[in-house]
């Protein structure tokens, strides 16, 4: 199956596709990722691509994303244009003991998917949880100078020191 037109599901019936394919090529917007949204905008929207193939008995999920993300620095709090152009490949398992089959690939488990027949693949929170990963912990421009303000910069009196009595009554007392 092969659609641009709609949006993207946010889960992939894996009973449903696995053997025929599935692709799906489109934009996401922030709206369709909450939890993104908590940490940066979407600068327009972000391109991204689906497919779902099996191959060799074994289920594999190939996506592409795309696009401009935008962080706050945390030094000068301005905003900070990241751009993410990332593929990812994942292979869903029926056991482990395929694990010998895909290469040190990442996968996922069907059992990790839902209980009996019915396997969602839940794709826009994989891809959600590809871009949270990929954020920086500290976003920061490469060139940023902190703003300072010039009134914590300007030196302070001394304060008194209430044991400088007792220093000089150090000498004295001996």
């Amino acid at each position: 199956m092969t659609t641009t037109d709609k949006q993207l599901p946010a889960n992939i019936m894996l009973e449903k596709w696995a053997d025929i394919g599935f692709f799906w090529q489109g934009a996401l917007t922030i709206a369709e990722l909450p939890r993104l949204a908590e940490q940066a905008e979407i600068d327009g929207v972000l391109a991204a691509s689906v497919a779902l193939a099996k191959t060799d008995g074994i289920i594999w999920l190939n996506y592409q994303l795309s696009g401009t993300l935008l962080l706050q620095c945390q030094r000068c709090l301005e905003p900070l244009s990241l751009q993410t152009q990332e593929q990812y490949r994942l292979a869903v398992l029926a056991d482990e003991a395929q694990t010998a089959l895909i290469d040190d690939a990442d996968y996922l488990l069907l059992d990790e998917l839902g209980a009996g027949n019915v396997h969602k693949l839940p794709i826009k929170q994989l891809m959600e949880d590809e871009l949270l990963l990929g954020l920086p912990l500290s976003p920061r421009h490469d060139d940023c100078q902190m703003l300072i303000n010039d009134d914590d910069t300007q030196e302070q009196e001394p304060e008194d020191n209430p044991f400088a009595i007792l220093a000089g009554l150090k000498g004295k007392l001996s």
